[in-house]
């Protein structure tokens, strides 16, 4: 009976034995990004437009954003396994990670005081400073087509928003910036997987956002709020 078991025992072990091992690997892997992440998105998942039929402006919109987010977030898992996959220990990244603009509780895009005037024009910026430091992301020498992709629909986005900040008669201002790091290429790497990781969650709340003012009614509450609420597309916490 003894010999007839010993088999599966050592088949339940040699299981086990791989799994701790593949967990341990996926733990670290996600370990940077777990300390890197500066917003929990809550509320709906990313809705995925309707293409059965020829799409509507506002869908364009929408598939617009959701493209450019799929083109950041490959570019930010490309970048990760590239530079840092045989990373065990990632602490080290807090030292050095830095910070980039992020869509806050303050910029209107909250269920609690959505504003579409208000939070057109903080993806504008927002989007605007990202686009402003694609060279530096370029230099890791990334994916030269899927960067390209990701230039491109970034400028249409912008110029698609810009065109709603015009009609909207809404005034923008621009994000200050300081000097991103130019020092070892260490020091370079974590700054564009800061710089990554935090565009994939800029662009998770800009497709919320702009998935519910495609699919709202037209008009405006009183002082430039909408009259309907959305769920909340950004953390509280920013």
């Amino acid at each position: 009976m003894l010999n007839l078991m010993m088999p599966s025992s050592l088949n339940t072990v040699s299981l086990s034995l791989t799994l701790a091992v593949f967990i341990s690997v996926m733990d670290a892997a996600a370990l940077y990004s777990s300390m890197e992440e500066l917003t929990e998105t809550s509320g709906d998942e990313l809705q995925d437009v309707d293409i059965k039929s020829p799409p509507t402006g506002k869908q364009k919109w929408h598939l617009m954003a959701q493209k450019l987010h799929k083109d950041v977030e490959t570019l930010r898992d490309e970048q990760f396994e590239k530079d840092f996959k045989e990373m065990v220990n990632m602490t080290s990244f807090e030292g050095v990670k830095i910070s980039t603009p992020l869509l806050k509780a303050s910029d209107g895009c909250l269920s609690r005081n959505f504003s579409t005037e208000r939070c057109l024009g903080r993806i504008y910026s927002v989007l605007t400073w990202y686009k402003d430091h694609m060279s530096y992301i370029e230099r890791e020498n990334l994916t030269s087509t899927l960067m390209n992709d990701a230039k491109h629909r970034t400028k249409r986005l912008l110029d698609s928003i810009n065109n709603q900040l015009k009609l909207r008669n809404i005034q923008v201002e621009g994000i200050s910036s300081t000097p991103l790091p130019v020092g070892s290429a260490w020091t370079r790497k974590t700054a564009v997987h800061s710089i990554l990781f935090n565009f994939t969650s800029v662009m998770i709340d800009t497709c919320r956002a702009i998935n519910y003012m495609s699919q709202r009614k037209s008009g405006h509450g009183h002082h430039g709020e909408d009259r309907k609420r959305p769920s909340e597309f950004v953390s509280g916490n920013n």
